[in-house]
């Protein structure tokens, strides 16, 4: 992990990673001339009160004690300045902690389109996929390999740290549901502390990452090979 100090190994129990889901929404209204209005149905105009809405459920229709993040990634209104639209498309990303999270935010999605539709007199069609499931991470086995890496003399390793949730998704997650699971982080941040996350365009990583990390995995595994009650 770039954000994270070179040298360390980070962990923690329960839910660690966010799950993930990607919904696309193509709004249908009627198309016309920018100088007759009402002769037309401006489908920008119902998309942006749809990309204010959505903001909206995070902050009233959950618990403030849960996680959750909306992001309106794409919306696709180009055309000609003095056109109305007859349609526009956007794209959403939603990552939550837990898997009750997920159906609440799917459900109100739902229903703010289901109230545009019938407040501004559009159609839609919503195509929304629920992917990466949250990551969890089996706490008596998290305790195992902390407990492992804790007393391993791994050269580089200076020190081995509870750490916060992380909010991007993680495809691990679907091995985690079938086994019990532990997802560890290996710090990775370049060493004059100048860092970029994931997927940015600069991302980089301190290359001295690599061997901590295969080292780590290569004491868990034997360590874990070992035990008595194996």
């Amino acid at each position: 992990m770039s954000t994270l100090e070179t040298g360390k190994i980070f962990y923690r129990e329960g839910n660690i990673q966010t799950g993930r889901a990607y919904f696309k929404v193509k709004i249908i209204g009627k198309g016309g001339h920018g100088s007759s209005p009402h002769m037309a149905n401006d489908a920008i105009v119902t998309g942006s009160y749809f990309v204010q809405a959505v903001q909206t459920i995070v902050s009233r229709r959950l618990n403030p004690f849960d996680v959750a993040s909306i992001t309106i990634g794409s919306f696709d209104g180009k055309g000609s300045f003095n056109v109305i639209k007859d349609s526009v498309e956007l794209e959403g990303d939603v990552r939550v902690m837990t898997e009750e999270t997920r159906e609440v935010v799917e459900r109100e999605i739902r229903r703010i389109l289901d109230g545009l539709q019938a407040m501004f007199g559009i159609t839609y069609e919503l195509d929304y996929q629920n992917d990466y499931p949250v990551l969890y991470n089996d706490p008596e086995l998290t305790e195992f390999v902390a407990n492992s890496l804790k007393n391993s003399s791994i050269p580089g390793v200076t020190g081995v740290e509870r750490c916060e949730p992380q909010p991007p998704s993680e495809d691990f997650a679907y091995y985690a549901k079938e086994r019990p699971s532990v997802f560890f982080y290996v710090g990775a941040m370049p060493a004059d502390g100048t860092y970029y996350p994931h997927h940015h365009p600069k991302f980089d990583i301190n290359e001295d990452c690599l061997l901590i990390a295969a080292e780590a995995m290569g004491a868990v595994v034997v360590d874990y090979l070992r035990r008595d009650d194996k």
